[in-house]
Parts: structure tokens; C-alpha cells; sequence
């Protein structure tokens, strides 16, 4: 079978992990594989493509403008038809978008629609309606899957009578990935004496952080701990998170030190894995804290309440409240007998139900489907 994974990505986060993750063991397993790598002609090489080439999995770059492009999915049209491509995969709207473009659905190649996650919060924005365009365009999917439960009750799936499967994001069940040096200098100034915090995702709105460092303010001034805190990852809001800290008169408790290749490695040093997201899909950062075996503390939004198992695996708060946020992270941090409780329940469910091996299989019976009932409508 010769599966191809049709994404448009902005960096190495969660959907792509998902990907390169599913597309790893498909070909381990021996399927034959091929990353369709969706951006623009000023792009250059995207991270995801790097990475797909370094563990070895083949890719196929389509440059085009952005917006619903009907020359770029005649492009990747062709391309499906001249390689023998038994299914296509897309995760994310772009490639669902281009995907339902095709009036006769790649020259009958089936394809399925993945939705991640949707993270506008706001009415009407350009986002708000790409993802009304990524539910419609996923109508026309022979299959979609869901990354949580609470994704495929979304409205916008109830409004047009879409019924996903859910099938779970899964990670590998070690972590392999290497940790370059002068990235793991900038944890050795953290105190043991003080809450040791991590954070890890994109620096964007819908991530929450800045309800984060006011929690952090608040364990500091009204809690009197000493607290530190540090935020692994890239994106838009970093700057404006920094000028936050300096306003909250952090700065010195928290640190920023970009994206970090391999950055769940590092999580044992911590004390505490907080995710402050305002939405969310099914986070693999939470499920690398879990296969740790962290002590967490999480908003209960999208597939966490899922993943945590609804509380027992983690400590849950309600979104955008910092006076919950740190008054949990308090409490648990003194806690050493629910850390301790927390955190096996947590690695056990992750073994139990989030591991690659485990989402492969879920997949790989839906393309199965798929391609049965493709092969019967058309013979």
C-alpha cells in the first residue's frame, strides 16, 4: 500500500510529529509512504521536510499561492495518479481544502481527512472561516478521523452531519530524538530550591502562555514562592510574552530558549508540566509529559480531559483563570503523594492507549475500509 500524507506546515508542532510518527511505523511496518509538503515558492526547504529526509521517508514539495488553489490540486492530482498512490491522508485544512477541490476525487483515489484541531477563537476572523472551509471540504472525504472525542462532537461537524472516528494521537513509546548541547546549557541555571515549571508548544495565542506567566506572578508575589519557569518553542507572541514578563517583574524566573530539538528529554529536571492552552486537539507536548511520567497540571479544553482521564492522570483547571492555574500548581508541587499518584497513572495510560504502534493500527484499519469500499463503488 502506497499511503500519502498531504500537509501544509508552519513548523516541527504537534500535527507534523503526528505524521512523521504514523509515517515512521507505517514504513517499518512496510508501507510504502510519501510526505506531499504543501507551502509557498518563498518557503525554501520547510522544517518538516528536513526532517522527513534525515529518518529517511520520501517527500513531495508543491508550491503554490496561498488560498483555495484549483491549479495546485490539479498539480498533486496528477502527481497521486502517476505514483501509484493507493490513499491519500490529509491532516489540516490546506491539504483538506485542495483535497475536496478535486471534482472526482484524485481519479478515484480515496482519501481520508484528519482534523487536528481547531484553534480560532474569534468569530470571522481568516482562520474562523478556513476551518468552517476545512469541515465543509471534509464532508466530501471518504473518511474523517478526529484526534479526540470532544473534536468530533464540534459543532461545526454537527451542523453539516459529519460522524468521525476517533483515533488517538500517538508518539513513540522512547524518546530517541538527540539534544544539542548548547540548547541543554540554558536549563543549568535552575535552582533546585524553587518550583522548577515547563512549558512546551507554539508561542501563540490559543497556547495561553501569557495566563501562564501571570500564574507564575502570582505564586511569586501573593504565594511567596520562589518559582521558575521555562517556555520551550517558537511563534509569534514570544516577543510580547517577554515584554509581559518584564511588566509582571519576572524576568528573571522564566526563560525562553526557542525551539529545542528533542525537548522532552528534558522534562524530568522540572518539577511540574503546565499546559495553559486556551484550545486544544490531542497535544502530543501532554503526551510526552505522560510517557515521562510527569506530575501535570492542564486546562481541561479539547482531548485533554481525554488524555488526563478526566482528572486522574492529572491535575485539570478551568481555561484563562491564572488564580486556579497557580493555586494548583502550589498545591500540587506540595504534594508529594499525589505527584507521585498522578504521574504512574499517567505513564500507564499512555502505554495503555497513546503509543504510535497503537494509532497505526486504528489507521491502518480505515484505509483498509476505504479502500474496500472505493474498489466496490467503482467495479
Amino acid at each position: 500500500m502506497h499511503i500519502f500524507h498531504l500537509i501544509d506546515s508552519g513548523g516541527l508542532y504537534g500535527a507534523e510529529n503526528v505524521v512523521l510518527n504514523l509515517m515512521n511505523r507505517q514504513t517499518e511496518i512496510g508501507f510504502t509512504t510519501t510526505l506531499g509538503s504543501i507551502g509557498k515558492a518563498a518557503d525554501g526547504k520547510k522544517a518538516i521536510e528536513k526532517k522527513a529526509e534525515e529518518i529517511g521517508l520520501a517527500v513531495a514539495c508543491f508550491r503554490m499561492r496561498n488560498g483555495p488553489n484549483v491549479f495546485g490540486a490539479h498539480r498533486i492530482s496528477k502527481y497521486v495518479q502517476n505514483n501509484n498512490v493507493d490513499i491519500i491522508h490529509c491532516h489540516g485544512y490546506k491539504a483538506t481544502i485542495l483535497s475536496g477541490l478535486q471534482p472526482f476525487r484524485y481519479g478515484r483515489i480515496p482519501y481520508i481527512s484528519t482534523l487536528h484541531g481547531w484553534t480560532s477563537t474569534k468569530k470571522y476572523t481568516k482562520m474562523w472561516v478556513y476551518e468552517w472551509l476545512d469541515a465543509l471540504m471534509a464532508k466530501r472525504a471518504d473518511h474523517v478521523v478526529a484526534v479526540s472525542e470532544a473534536m468530533r462532537e464540534n459543532f461545526r461537524l454537527k451542523a453539516l452531519n459529519i460522524n468521525p472516528v476517533v483515533i488517538y494521537n500517538g508518539i513513540q513509546n522512547n524518546e530517541n530524538t538527540s539534544i544539542k548541547g548548547t540548547d541543554y546549557l540554558a536549563l543549568t541555571g535552575m535552582d533546585n530550591t524553587k518550583i522548577k515549571l515547563v512549558s512546551i508548544g507554539r508561542l501563540s495565542k490559543e497556547k495561553g502562555f501569557n495566563i501562564l506567566l501571570n500564574a507564575v506572578h502570582l505564586i511569586k508575589t501573593k504565594r511567596n514562592y520562589g518559582v521558575q519557569l521555562l517556555i520551550v518553542g517558537e511563534g509569534p507572541e514570544k516577543n510580547q510574552l517577554m515584554r509581559l514578563a518584564k511588566d509582571y517583574g519576572i524576568s528573571d524566573n522564566v526563560k525562553f530558549p526557542g525551539y529545542i530539538d528533542g525537548a522532552s528529554k528534558l522534562l524530568k529536571e522540572f518539577d511540574i508540566f503546565v499546559m495553559s492552552s486556551l484550545t486544544e486537539g490531542m497535544p502530543i507536548t501532554l503526551l510526552e509529559a505522560m510517557r515521562a511520567g510527569m506530575p501535570i497540571v492542564a486546562t481541561a479544553v479539547g482531548g485533554i480531559p481525554e488524555a488526563l482521564e478526566g482528572g486522574e492522570c492529572g491535575i485539570m483547571v478551568s481555561s484563562g483563570n491564572e488564580l486556579d492555574l497557580a493555586k494548583s500548581i502550589v498545591e500540587l508541587y506540595d504534594n508529594s503523594k499525589l505527584k507521585d499518584e498522578i504521574s504512574r497513572k499517567a505513564k500507564i495510560r499512555f502505554q495503555e492507549i497513546f503509543t504510535v504502534e497503537k494509532m497505526e493500527e486504528k489507521y491502518r484499519k480505515v484505509y483498509m475500509d476505504v479502500i474496500n469500499q472505493n474498489n466496490n463503488k467503482y467495479n
